[in-house]
Order: structure tokens, then C-alpha cells, then sequence
């Protein structure tokens, strides 16, 4: 069985401040991430992910306010509670709220993980559109197997982004389990050459 922790937290605001303030979606957004759509005065409409603590770690929400990550990746989301560090909001402060949370250990359903670690790879690779930052992994790794020229800067960048899901704890536990998990690590090995 593999290990997760039960996360279930409460954000503790001021009263003063309402619940449809921007601060709850603030809170939100440093904690899963955003996507920010900015549409250019030519029209086109361009899609940013903003990151969040747990942008970078797999995990299963199976409720409101409360998640499942790998033990080794509880640090990050502690300090959060207790500092409000984040990649997504720079905050000089750490602002007029707190964090309670309860902790427990849990046993994952494998079928659970391989969910988690495939919606943590959508995160990062969207997709087959070229005009995205991070092209889908496949798609690289199958133009430099049929010899076709692929940007460097590319290739470097999905190989940084696909060591971050290849490094976590539950994807070397279950990627065996999984063809579609072996396929990425196979085209990151491709890659990576």
C-alpha cells in the first residue's frame, strides 16, 4: 500500500472581512494555482499557470478544503500555513489570516496515486498545441525518434518539468503499474537521450 497524508484545513479570517472578499480566492489560488487568461488587443487570448504550493506535488482532493499529498511533500504546504510563503502571491506580510489543520496518515488505493500523478502531469504538459509553453512530452520525444529537429530550449524544458513528477515519491511506486505512466517515463528517457 502507499502512504499519503490526510490533509483537512480551515483558513481563520478577520470577521470584518467578507467571505466573497478577495482574500479567500487569494488563499485559494497560492495554494492550487491559477490559470490566468490575458486576451491581447489583436484579440488572441493566451493562458498563464500561475503556480500554487501544491502546483508541484501530486495530489487527490476528495473533499472541500482537505487533500492527500506524499508525506515528503507535507513540508512545503506547513510552511505555507504557518508563513503564507508561495509562488503565486507575493506577500511582504503574511497577512491577517491562519491556518488550522488535522493530520492523518492514510493507505492509497494505487488506482488513487496513478490519478493523482496523471492529473499533476496535465498540470505541467497541456497538451499537443505548439503555441503552448510546454508542449505535450510525447509529442517531442516522437519527432526526435522519427529525426525530426526539435528547439533545444524545448526539449531542456520539458526534461527540467518532467523531472519534478519523475523525482516525487509516489510516481517511482507506481509508474511500473501504469502504460501510460511508462510511456512518459519512456519519452522522458527519449528526451533526456
Amino acid at each position: 500500500m502507499l502512504k499519503g497524508y490526510f490533509v483537512q484545513y480551515k483558513f481563520i479570517i478577520p470577521e470584518t472581512t467578507k467571505h466573497s472578499s478577495y482574500t479567500y480566492q487569494k488563499l485559494f489560488r497560492a495554494l492550487y494555482g491559477y490559470t490566468q487568461n490575458v486576451t491581447k488587443s489583436n484579440g488572441k487570448t493566451y493562458h498563464y499557470h500561475r503556480k500554487g504550493i501544491l502546483s508541484d506535488i501530486p495530489y487527490i482532493r476528495p473533499g472541500k478544503n482537505c487533500v492527500i499529498i506524499p508525506p515528503k511533500s507535507f513540508a512545503a504546504l506547513d510552511t505555507f500555513f504557518k508563513t503564507g510563503k508561495n509562488p503565486t502571491h507575493y506577500w511582504r506580510i503574511k497577512g491577517d489570516w491562519k491556518a488550522v489543520f488535522y493530520l492523518d496518515e492514510k493507505n492509497l488505493d494505487p488506482a488513487q496515486v496513478v490519478g493523482a500523478i496523471k492529473e499533476q502531469i496535465k498540470r505541467f504538459f497541456r497538451g499537443n498545441d505548439e503555441n503552448l509553453p510546454l508542449p505535450e512530452l510525447s509529442l517531442i520525444a516522437d519527432r526526435q525518434k522519427a529525426g525530426t529537429p526539435v528547439k533545444k530550449e524545448k526539449a531542456a524544458l520539458a526534461v527540467a518539468e518532467a523531472e519534478k513528477i519523475i523525482s516525487s515519491p509516489w510516481f517511482k511506486d507506481i509508474y511500473t503499474s501504469d502504460p501510460e505512466l511508462r510511456k512518459f517515463y519512456d519519452d522522458y528517457k527519449t528526451i533526456k537521450g
